[in-house]
């Protein structure tokens, strides 16, 4: 059973489950033997202020030096879970639900920030729309927010069931996808360091894109928790990128910044697999027979 609206009482053990920190409970660890994963979740942190700045300085080295040691744990992760086709949805998560980012128009984003809905003129609810967890990825994609139509990047949260949901109503394919819902597995970016036309392509690590249509996006419409406007931090972190010492600049930004975990969404085994979030999808991007090629040539 999922996570939906209309929940049995397994369905609330295990999503309970999908929820708790690794570290919680026995129950906790039940899970992690269920999906037959190991993945540490980082506990979230912050930077105390400081009234001396070389304190502050220390500190931001500190951090720096914490989320370097986090990405290289999170490497060794990826490569022993790329072995079985496995991919890792990671993003900023709580108790009360998981975040996306999209890039708007002003128009369009000014009505959502106000109306803390979509909607308005300009909006239409039923078109093909893309949500994206990773914060470097709708970076990479809006330009830090430079480009035509992409001018305000918007943080939207939905409940954990709602966003398993949607996922329960999605394909794991590229080219033409699901007819409704689809999920893209793409390179992942960056956050830390880039060259101020984008954040740094990550060859090993791949970030979840899921595309929406139809009644699944009216259904994300209708679900939407909350919404709020980080164009601004995507500038700071643009301005930071090309800093002459960026890590540096970036290290002073890390407590504004999102801590995006390992997230395991509330889905039943054989959507996660199917999704490529469970052992057993099959290669992530599988090549076309020689029959297609022809269809399509």
């Amino acid at each position: 059973k999922n996570c939906g609206p209309s929940l049995t009482s397994s369905a609330l053990i295990r999503s309970a489950f999908c929820l708790m920190d690794p570290a919680d409970s026995d129950a906790a660890r039940l899970t992690t033997a269920e999906t037959s994963l190991n993945i540490p979740v980082d506990s979230e942190w912050s930077l105390s202020s400081s009234s001396s700045s070389h304190e502050a300085a220390q500190e931001a080295q500190a951090a720096q030096q914490d989320m370097q040691e986090l990405h290289a744990v999170e490497e060794h992760d990826h490569a022993v879970l790329a072995g079985d086709g496995v991919q890792v949805f990671r993003g900023q998560w709580d108790d009360e639900g998981v975040y996306f980012y999209q890039a708007y128009n002003d128009e369009i984003a000014e009505w959502a920030v106000q109306h803390q809905q979509f909607g308005g003129p300009q909006f239409n609810p039923t078109r093909m729309t893309w949500i994206k967890p990773s914060f470097a990825w709708v970076l990479y994609r809006s330009g830090y927010a430079r480009k035509h139509n992409q001018t305000r990047i918007l943080r939207v949260k939905l409940s954990h069931i709602s966003a398993a949901e949607l996922l329960n109503h999605c394909q794991c394919r590229t080219g033409g996808g699901g007819s409704k819902g689809r999920v893209q597995w793409d390179p992942e970016r960056d956050l830390m360091s880039g060259d101020g036309r984008a954040p740094r392509e990550m060859l090993r690590r791949r970030a979840i894109q899921i595309g929406l249509k139809g009644s699944l996006s009216e259904f994300y419409v209708k679900s939407v928790i909350a919404i709020e406007d980080v164009t601004e931090l995507a500038h700071r972190v643009q301005a930071a990128h090309t800093a002459a010492d960026s890590k540096m600049a970036m290290s002073q930004l890390l407590p504004e910044l999102p801590v995006e975990r390992p997230y395991m969404p509330c889905c039943a085994a054989p959507v996660l697999t199917r999704l490529r979030m469970l052992p057993g999808g099959g290669p992530l991007h599988e090549r076309r027979s020689k029959k297609h090629k022809k269809q399509r040539s």
